[in-house]
């Protein structure tokens, strides 16, 4: 089948809509939105408001709807990216520092120090890439002042990396200290790896200015026998906002994020928190209570 659906112009995307049974209110207001957005991005929004068999708009459908949903999803995103800092920053400053005291400065090139599976080679010539296109003082700094030495300290390389990038050398370290690392933020190992390439996952989700609020994630994260034992699933946000919370209260443990959390869904009332997965009374409970 060939696509053929024409590029519309905003006032024949208005048109589409309200064709379809949504109330766009001002017209000239429901185009700037149009062209706020985008028309293709605030339709995964509407989705919740149409009809699963017709596609048009339930009864009482407007467009402001659809955009507050997409601003409650897009201070999420935010919360989440805020969040996620405080965790990298803590996460790579704890792998750097076990992998310096546990192979040295430079054990990071020593193809012996990870699994036989992991692609060291690509991983070395990583680390030069990033160094090349790096303006990093300190890797001007390092080069100009010790000529004779190959290849960058640890703590250098790992923050040339991405955070995806370091989760995979996390993945391929020997290992007893991958469980002292994991140790380090009171989980297993496994567990631990998966949180990783899981929150790897919804960065880039908030990089992108993806959706993220109902969204079926693709990287789940391993759940811990006690949330096991409590039936909570690993399929939508919620799990999400508790591997954050928890890893919150190791290395921010002063963090009013899950204040800011309650206080951004409190502020929506309409959204369908049942699509987020976020069980009844959900507040009252640990770690949030």
């Amino acid at each position: 089948m060939k696509y053929a659906k024409p590029a519309l112009l905003y006032s024949d995307q208005l048109s589409l809509l309200i064709s379809r049974n949504l109330d766009c209110g001002d017209h000239c207001r429901a185009i700037e939105w149009l062209q706020r957005i985008g028309y293709y991005r605030l339709s995964a929004y509407f989705v919740p408001f149409r009809d699963p068999v017709t596609h048009d708009f339930r009864a009482g459908t407007t467009l402001d709807h659809a955009v507050d949903l997409y601003k409650f999803d897009g201070g999420l995103r935010l919360l989440t990216m805020q969040a996620m800092d405080r965790i990298e920053v803590a996460i790579r400053a704890v792998v750097t520092y076990e992998m310096a005291h546990e192979l040295g400065t430079f054990g990071y090139a020593d193809p012996a120090n990870f699994v036989p599976a992991f692609d060291h080679k690509g991983f070395m010539k990583l680390i030069a890439r990033e160094e090349n296109r790096s303006s990093e003082t300190f890797v001007d700094h390092y080069r100009t002042k010790y000529t004779s030495e190959p290849h960058l300290p640890v703590w250098m390389a790992t923050e040339l990396i991405s955070f995806g990038s370091l989760s995979q050398v996390y993945a391929n370290l020997r290992a007893k200290l991958r469980k002292r690392i994991a140790r380090r933020f009171n989980q297993p190992a496994p567990v631990f790896l998966s949180w990783l390439h899981a929150l790897t996952a919804i960065r880039n989700i908030c990089a992108h200015h993806s959706r993220l609020w109902n969204k079926e994630l693709a990287v789940k994260p391993e759940l811990p026998n006690a949330w096991k034992a409590q039936g909570i699933d690993n399929r939508r946000f919620y799990i999400i906002a508790l591997v954050i919370q928890t890893l919150l209260d190791d290395v921010s443990p002063q963090s009013r994020w899950k204040d800011r959390l309650k206080a951004h869904i409190d502020a929506y009332p309409s959204v369908d928190l049942a699509q987020m997965h976020l069980p009844p009374n959900w507040y009252q409970q640990a770690p949030w209570a």
